[in-house]
C-alpha cells in the first residue's frame, strides 16, 4: 500500500471517530510529540529553519533531551501537510545521525510552484511538523561488502548521509564508502559541511558531479574538493565500479528518472541486481 491509500484509510478512521464523539484533544496531540507511530501523526515542534544551498531548507525540530527519532539504517518518515488546502504527505530521510539525541533535522528542496513546497515556505520556528512512521528498509550487514558506492542526486543525498554517518561512527566497520553526488551547480550542494568532515576519515571521499557548474565560477572550491563537470552517465560510473562489481554494494536516490538510467547503467555493467539498493 502506498502512501496516498494509507493516508486515505487514515482520513476515515478519523472521520469514524469525529462521528463517534472520540476525535483527540489538543493535550492528546501534545502527548504524541514524543512519539513516531507508522499510522498516527505526532507533532514535532520546528526549532530552527534556515537555507541549506540556493533551493534548499533545512528544518530542525526538537525531541526531548535524551531521545532519538527512533529510525533504523534505511528507514524514513511520512510528513503531512494539513495548510492550505487538503492534506499533502510527502517521505523525507532525516539528514541527522541515527543516534542524534533531542533532535532530528530534515532538508526539503522549496521549488517555486510545488505544492508541499508553498506550505513548507509558511512554516516558521514553533509551528508543529506532522510526522508518522517509521517507513522503508535497508537490508545491511557490517563489513558484508568491501565497498559500498553511493549515487545520488539533489536531496538524494540524506538517505546516503544516514548510512554515511552510521558506518563511520562504528570503529568495526572497515567498508569503505564512495559518495557520488550530482547537482546543478556547486553552490546546490546540500551537506557540505558533513561531506568535509566526512573527508577526514580514510574510507570515504566523494565526487561532485556538477551539470550546469560556469566554467569560471565566482566563487572558490576547497581545498580537497573533487569535482566533474557533466552528468552522472554510464562512462562515470563504469569508473567508479573499476570492474569491482561482486564486492560493491550500490545505494541510488535521486529523481525517478535518474534511479532508472543509473539502474540500468549499473546492469549494463553488471552489477548483480542484489547489490543494488535504490531508494
Amino acid at each position: 500500500m502506498d502512501i496516498y491509500r494509507e493516508d486515505l484509510a487514515l482520513w476515515e478512521e478519523e472521520c469514524k471517530l469525529l462521528h463517534a464523539g472520540l476525535s483527540r484533544d489538543d493535550s492528546t496531540q501534545e502527548e504524541q510529540v514524543q512519539i513516531l507511530h507508522p499510522t498516527q501523526y505526532a507533532y514535532f515542534p520546528i526549532e530552527d529553519i534556515k537555507q541549506e544551498a540556493v533551493d534548499c531548507v533545512r528544518i530542525r525540530c526538537g525531541l526531548a533531551k535524551n531521545q532519538t527519532l527512533g529510525l533504523s539504517l534505511g528507514q524514513h518518515i511520512i510528513v503531512r501537510s494539513s495548510v492550505l488546502g487538503p492534506s499533502l504527505t510527502r517521505q523525507y530521510t532525516p539528514i541527522s545521525p541515527l543516534d542524534a539525541k533531542g533532535y532530528f533535522e530534515l532538508v526539503i528542496k522549496v521549488y517555486m510552484e510545488g505544492r508541499m513546497s508553498q506550505r513548507v515556505a509558511m512554516w516558521k520556528v514553533g509551528d508543529k511538523l506532522e510526522a508518522r512512521g517509521p517507513a522503508g528498509h535497508l537490508s545491511y550487514v557490517r563489513n558484508k561488502f568491501r565497498r559500498i558506492l553511493m549515487i545520488c542526486a539533489g536531496t538524494g543525498i540524506a538517505p546516503m548521509c544516514q548510512i554515511i554517518s552510521s558506518v563511520l561512527a562504528d570503529p568495526a566497520e572497515e567498508t569503505y564508502l564512495r559518495l557520488v553526488y550530482g547537482c546543478h551547480t556547486y553552490q546546490h550542494i546540500v551537506a557540505q559541511e558533513e561531506i568535509d568532515e566526512w573527508k577526514k576519515f580514510w574510507n570515504f571521499s566523494c565526487l561532485y558531479v556538477l551539470s550546469q557548474e560556469p566554467d569560471v565560477p565566482s566563487y572558490r572550491y576547497k581545498i580537497g574538493d573533487d569535482i566533474y563537470r557533466g552528468r552522472i552517465k554510464k562512462n562515470i560510473i563504469h569508473r567508479e565500479l573499476d570492474g569491482r562489481t561482486d564486492g560493491t554494494f550500490v545505494l541510488v536516490c535521486g529523481t525517478w528518472s535518474f534511479d532508472a538510467d543509473v539502474v540500468s547503467y549499473l546492469k549494463e555493467l553488471g552489477v548483480p541486481e542484489t547489490n543494488v539498493h535504490r531508494y
